[in-house]
């Protein structure tokens, strides 16, 4: 009887799976399979959630619905499946129509009505925020209509409906988004973030006293808040140069975007690990990455710096393979297992992870040996199911390894002469920070007392000399 209750809960459990559209991977080896690419379609079909109508906690940003929208444009660009370009258009256009609204929108720490996409709820304490968060939402947006200009066979035919005035075909519908989302770039990231310095463009946050008391960040950007402004110059200038439009800011943004790497990979420390060069890095300049190393979750966003060498605006092949070898040989702890940060330690709040997310897996087109590590761990967490971008970056490598037989082989390094992996463990980071505040508290007692010393035989000395004469 008991057998019986078992196999019935099991039919029950497989049926669900079935009726709720999960995604198919069926394996790290081969092309995609019809009942891959089938699930993908059905799932944004029958189970895709209406796209969000504003970007407050970020919906539009990293890796919640913007990463959604990201999932299609990947599955898009190495199928050229006009549904899913279909959606990504719907969801583009519901992005550009939640910007803030010139005329009677919120008034943000800038104190105007700026074309930006607030994150915060009209009550929040830091409801007048704005910051690097924009860029990531135009990079989404422009990216589709990157993916339209790509494509002149569809520009002069009908796009989805145009329920917002943003152009009835498709070329329209990219003109649109190009137009608008340079504005916003010009007004919300342009003036603000980007600072011309004698080592190039460097992206800081705004020094205004405004953006200080409201936002409540100073000093360089975080690196992967970095990517999110770069990759919205980045998609700009694509877009431009596509258009053919005369836009004097193409070289303008790849050179910002190529700063922006170029800082990165100059404040990245090489270390040798099982005899390959890997790096080291820390969540924002200045910080030394041994004591303050980047988390995983954050390195995700890091990992964009992937379209700056797609690009070819600076990051060599060389880079690229130190970072795919700081996952494989550092991160990459055994099956199902990867590090909470990238020195390869985890603690309680930056836990270990079952598979890598797709801004890694995006990259390992460049690495096989990368693509079969984080495939099979995409494929025994079953995070395929109903993860979008997870699923779509891992079809799109898959294609490309199946497809690509003469693909460039790994790079290897001489890692002779470089100082090791040196891995901190968080209890000792903690007390080496506190040692370095006592030791700073204990200098400082130190130069007060010795003040103290010279004032105080400096007014004997005089009172010994009035008592002389």
């Amino acid at each position: 009887m008991s057998f019986h209750w078992r196999t019935i809960l099991l039919l029950v459990f497989f049926s669900s799976r079935v009726l709720a559209h999960d995604m198919r991977f069926d394996s790290v080896e081969g092309d995609v399979t019809t009942n891959e690419y089938r699930s993908f379609i059905e799932h944004l079909d029958q189970q895709l959630p209406p796209p969000p109508t504003s970007n407050i906690g970020n919906l539009m940003v990293d890796e919640k619905d913007g990463a959604r929208l990201h999932g299609m444009q990947t599955f898009y660009a190495f199928t050229q499946d006009r549904r899913v370009l279909d959606f990504a258009i719907v969801w583009s256009d519901a992005f550009l129509q939640a910007r803030n609204n010139p005329t009677n929108g919120r008034i943000i720490w800038t104190g105007k009505r700026d074309l930006c996409w607030p994150n915060k709820a009209t009550d929040d304490v830091q409801a007048l925020h704005a910051g690097a968060e924009n860029g990531d939402v135009i990079e989404h947006i422009v990216n589709t209509a990157r993916l339209i200009l790509e494509n002149p066979a569809v520009w002069n035919e009908t796009a989805p409906a145009d329920k917002f005035g943003f152009g009835a075909t498709y070329l329209e519908r990219a003109r649109t988004y190009v137009r608008e989302c340079q504005r916003s770039a010009e007004t919300t990231i342009v003036p603000w973030f980007v600072r011309s310095t004698g080592d190039g463009y460097r992206l800081y946050h705004p020094d205004s006293p405004a953006y200080l008391k409201c936002c409540g960040d100073s000093g360089p950007v975080p690196w992967n808040q970095q990517q999110e402004l770069a990759g919205a110059l980045l998609r700009l200038a694509q877009c431009h140069r596509l258009l053919n439009d005369g836009s004097t800011n193409i070289a303008y943004y790849e050179k910002i975007t190529a700063d922006a790497a170029n800082w990165f990979f100059a404040s990245a420390l090489p270390v040798s690990v099982h005899n390959r060069v890997c790096y080291q890095w820390t969540y924002v300049a200045p910080r030394d990455p041994a004591d303050w190393p980047e988390v995983t979750t954050e390195a995700d966003y890091d990992m964009f710096i992937f379209r700056a060498f797609q690009a070819n605006l600076g990051p060599t092949r060389q880079q690229m393979q130190r970072l795919i070898n700081t996952a494989r040989f550092v991160m990459y702890l055994g099956t199902n297992r990867i590090a909470g940060k990238v020195n390869g330690t985890s603690n309680a709040e930056r836990h270990e992870r079952q598979f890598l997310n797709f801004e890694w897996i995006e990259m390992s087109v460049l690495d096989r040996e990368f693509y079969k590590i984080t495939a099979s761990a995409v494929l025994a967490s079953h995070e395929f199911y109903d993860n979008i971008p997870i699923e779509a970056s891992m079809l799109a490598a898959k294609h490309f390894w199946a497809t690509n037989m003469v693909a460039q082989p790994e790079m290897i390094e001489d890692a002779s002469g470089l100082p090791p992996l040196r891995q901190v463990s968080p209890v000792a980071a903690k007390i080496m920070r506190h040692w370095r505040l006592g030791g700073i508290i204990v200098l400082a007692w130190l130069g007060i007392r010795l003040l103290m010393m010279y004032f105080r035989r400096s007014k004997a000395g005089a009172v010994s000399k009035n008592q002389n004469s």
